[in-house]
């Protein structure tokens, strides 16, 4: 089956497949790939506070929440982002992640609401950190490659860093956006 197949049939199931999780957060299955607890920190609900840079080099402050949850019977995970733009519009996307035993990377996929274009990631354990890189698009200075880097990472809180590259990933502007993610535990 070609990774797109699979990419295609992934999408399907987790819309089908959200009422059998066995709490709100889902279980990863005990068939699944090691590597699934790769990112297993990210399962839960976290409140955000974010730093982005905006088109003229300042720093836009704000919040978000953050949901992680096993889907497809425990197997991948599919994370969703809920935000206010600067201009005071609602911002939501999700994530799916995937880990690819052929490559030994994984596959991530983000899809923004207003874009409704899929980006793709592929990421990996380096260290304490995971590392996503790809997500390529343009932007005012042309187009880009991102790097999305989870670090600090412990069981209520973690930290994520975005760089940017102009040149294919050869040298990377550090420190794009920001996030100070830290696990709700209230009223779940």
């Amino acid at each position: 089956m070609s990774h797109q197949a699979i990419f295609l049939k992934l999408i399907l199931a987790l819309f089908v497949s959200s009422g059998a999780m066995a709490d709100e957060f889902g279980q990863p299955s005990p068939d699944a790939p090691q590597e699934l607890g790769q990112y297993a920190f990210i399962i839960g609900k976290w409140q955000c506070q974010t730093r982005f840079m905006g088109p003229d080099g300042t720093f836009n402050e704000g919040q978000a929440t953050w949901t992680g949850h096993y889907t497809l019977d425990g197997w991948a995970i599919k994370d969703d982002w809920r935000s206010t733009l600067p201009n005071g519009r609602p911002f939501h996307g999700f994530n799916i992640r995937s880990f690819n035993p052929q490559t030994g990377k994984w596959d991530n996929r983000w899809l923004p609401q207003y874009s409704l274009q899929w980006k793709y990631f592929e990421s990996e354990q380096a260290g304490d950190t995971m590392v996503m890189t790809g997500g390529e698009g343009t932007d005012a200075r042309g187009s880009f490659v991102d790097r999305n880097t989870f670090y600090e990472i412990s069981e209520n809180s973690w930290r994520w860093r975005k760089d940017r590259s102009y040149d294919g990933g050869e040298t990377w502007f550090e420190g794009v956006g920001f996030i100070e993610a830290t696990r709700i535990t209230e009223g779940l």
